[in-house]
């Protein structure tokens, strides 16, 4: 008998998540790849590790204080805390490797510079200086410590210099005594990197400011000069019984985000180990968290550079988001009346969800506006849409979730701006994150109310949705409109649904309908009928789903995975999973859809959804499970996993043992590149019967010339 709690059936999530990271440095060390784009993949680890060292490792901290918990593997938190600490100091020496005797040199072939060395930027002293008195000392602070001046709170993620000085003869000795102080370097409108005009030169803001660090202070004598970085623990949670209290609580949280524990302190090369002794005592790092780089500290500003590069032969060619044939009467909701649409981004164009709000607001036969806020993009398109719906006289209700990490101060704006327009503003339910994504339109018609639909795996953001790949569903149908209805009363009104037509929704049952669908393939095996599960999702942690699909593999379920990130499930053990199949897929964009596939004894089911199988999404969150029942819908979500399931140009697959092997074949398939031709044929293709079938001029595709 096997015994499916025991601890070798999981893998642990920090070591996959490490590997996750580290799939995506492989990206940027592919020479076949654009330079450019090289350089975006080691920005988006080192945002990745940044992100990690915050929650997780936070995370792991507290347990190793508490000596509680172990991972699914039974690691210790301190065992774990010792693996995470040396292998991202591997992980550090492999990037900063590839990053500078890789990377910097090939771009200076091709004529971007990226420059550090006081030697090189002698050439632009004048240029620099003018810069450096005009703009950047303008906004500068040195904080010196002294008797009447604190040691610092320094801000987690900011970079600053660190400086070593001695007091000249000239100052007086009224003015008080200091050896140490520090510049927050700015970062915002002048961000990290200085371009030369009309040149492809990037300087860091930080090797300006040690060029020229004696105009700041004018009578010392600048012993030293180093680049430092704090990151703190950012994950908190916010208790409150009153909803009137949650956004004033959130913000009081983030403004003292400065006074938690430091998680991870980073250094340039060259600081004198008697000061780096003190500033970590003084700082009081958790644990062994202390990393000298020899570089640029922060690689995750690399973007900026990828963004104000004007040369575009360093980049791969942009894919331009199509705009969809099924909206082209420009009636979405006509269109709506008559059919489902289903749109996968960033190959179909985000435009018909903006336009869908925008008719909305403009609409006098529309009631009312609800809508799902997790994360928005900056000057939103949607926000601006249901801003002005309020103002005209549309009851909009929005969830805005003020706990999504990283977007707080953003949300908080959101919910000020919408409520100064007249929207009803809720926060969601205190104890849970609502992390789904759904818009409801509720419209006067002349068979009476409808109500129109459009939920998606991915958020409300114009930005993200050029970057990430969603799905995206558009429909009327009466009883997913209900049960969406029904969802927002939940989110507002605390009240339970009489009973789902066709959704589930986390926390109160999306893991039980989840665990019913993969043990109705189970018994479909057992009973000798053909029974598969595919997936495609972020991250496969949990405990109880990975149990209940050991026992569909047992049982002779095929099952294959596509799990971009974590995964904690051992595929391909003898006798447990060897019907399992794991396979993940990094590339030019972000694998951001849940998709959820059932043979159900040839009865075929399809779902989309917002959540992996995580528990944090299962039982700590709002998230939503929905049906694609149109015949359309259906086989673009088939063609998708077909060409996704068949890359051998950006797919690893999982082993036993927790291990990546990059899929090469002698035919490389790329599937960005497939998609972007199949969305495009699709639509072109669709152009074409309707012009066929009106029998007048050519339409015009606002999306992209095909």
């Amino acid at each position: 008998m096997i015994d499916l709690n025991d601890p070798k059936l999981f893998l642990n999530r920090e070591w996959s998540w490490l590997e996750f990271n580290e799939r995506v440095l492989h990206e940027a060390c592919e020479e076949d790849k654009p330079l450019m784009e090289r350089l975006k993949f080691l920005s988006i680890v080192v945002k990745n590790l940044e992100e990690f060292f915050m929650v997780r490792v936070a995370a792991l901290n507290k347990q190793n204080e508490l000596n509680d918990g172990v991972g699914g593997d039974m690691c210790t938190p301190a065992e774990q805390l010792a693996g995470i600490i040396k292998k991202v100091r591997k992980f550090y020496k492999r990037l900063y490797d590839e990053f500078d005797n890789k990377i910097i040199p090939q771009l200076r072939e091709h004529g971007v510079k990226i420059l550090t060395d006081p030697a090189d930027l002698e050439k632009y002293r004048d240029y620099l200086y003018h810069l450096f008195q005009t703009k950047i000392n303008k906004i500068l602070t040195p904080v010196s410590v002294g008797p009447t001046h604190p040691f610092p709170k320094l801000i987690s993620g900011r970079l600053y210099l660190a400086v070593g000085l001695t007091r000249g003869e000239a100052v007086p000795e009224a003015i008080e005594y200091t050896d140490l102080s520090f510049v927050e370097m700015p970062s915002g409108a002048l961000g990290r990197f200085v371009k030369i005009e009309n040149e492809e030169v990037y300087v860091p803001i930080g090797s300006v400011i040690k060029l020229f660090i004696g105009e700041i202070y004018n009578g010392y004598t600048v012993d030293w000069v180093n680049v430092i970085r704090i990151t703190r623990d950012t994950d908190f949670t916010v208790e409150t019984d009153a909803a009137s209290d949650l956004l004033s609580r959130i913000e009081e949280k983030i403004k003292t985000l400065h006074m938690r524990d430091v998680v991870k302190f980073e250094y340039q090369k060259g600081l004198p180990a008697k000061r780096l002794k003190e500033l970590v005592e003084r700082f009081d790092v958790v644990g062994d968290s202390v990393f000298e780089i020899d570089g640029i500290l922060d690689l995750g500003a690399l973007m900026e550079i990828y963004f104000a590069s004007k040369r575009d032969d360093l980049k791969e060619k942009q894919v331009v988001p199509v705009y969809p044939m099924d909206f082209h009467s420009g009636d979405i909701f006509h269109v709506l009346s008559e059919r489902d649409v289903i749109l996968f981004h960033p190959y179909h164009s985000y435009d018909p969800i903006v336009d869908m709000i925008d008719k909305a607001a403009e609409d006098p036969e529309v009631l009312a506006i609800k809508l799902t806020l997790y994360r928005t993009s900056s000057g939103s398109a949607i926000l601006k849409g249901l801003i002005k719906a309020a103002q005209n006289g549309k009851y909009v209700t929005i969830l805005d979730e003020l706990k999504a990490r990283g977007d707080e101060w953003r949300n908080i704006n959101a919910a000020r701006a919408l409520e100064d327009a007249g929207a009803h503003v809720i926060y969601g339910i205190s104890n849970l994150k609502t992390h789904t994504k759904a818009l409801l339109i509720v419209r006067k018609e002349r068979n009476g109310i409808r109500r129109y639909c459009h939920l998606a795996t991915g958020n409300y953001n114009e930005t993200t949705a050029k970057l990430y790949s969603d799905f995206s569903l558009f429909t009327s149908d009466e009883m997913i409109g209900e049960d969406v209805s029904q969802l927002f009363n939940m989110l507002t009104g605390f009240s339970l649904p009489n009973k789902w037509n066709h959704i589930a929704v986390a926390p109160i049952d999306l893991r039980e309908k989840f665990l019913s669908l993969i043990r109705r393939e189970t018994e479909n095996a057992k009973n000798r009928m053909n029974a598969k599960i595919v997936v495609k999702q972020n991250a496969l942690l949990d405990k109880e789903i990975i149990q209940a699909l050991y026992e569909a593999s047992m049982a002779g379920v095929k099952i294959e995975l596509i799990v971009r990130g974590s995964c904690a499930l051992r595929p391909q053990m003898k006798g447990i999973s060897e019907n399992i199949t794991v396979r993940s897929i990094v590339g030019r964009f972000l694998e951001h859809a849940r998709v959820y596939y059932f043979l159900n004894g040839g009865d075929e089911e399809y779902y989309l959804s917002s959540a992996d199988w995580m528990p944090r999404n299962l039982d700590r969150r709002v998230e939503l499970l929905f049906p694609i029942k149109s015949k359309d819908g259906r086989a673009l979500i088939r063609k998708v996993l077909d060409i996704q399931f068949a890359d051998s140009a950006n797919t690893w697959v999982l082993d036993s043992e927790g291990g990546y092997e990059l899929v090469k074949k002698k035919e490389t398939r790329d599937s960005f590149a497939e998609l972007e031709d199949y969305i495009d044929k699709k639509e072109e293709k669709a152009r074409k019967e309707i012009e066929k079938k009106l029998e007048f001029k050519p339409l015009r595709n606002p999306g992209k010339t095909l």
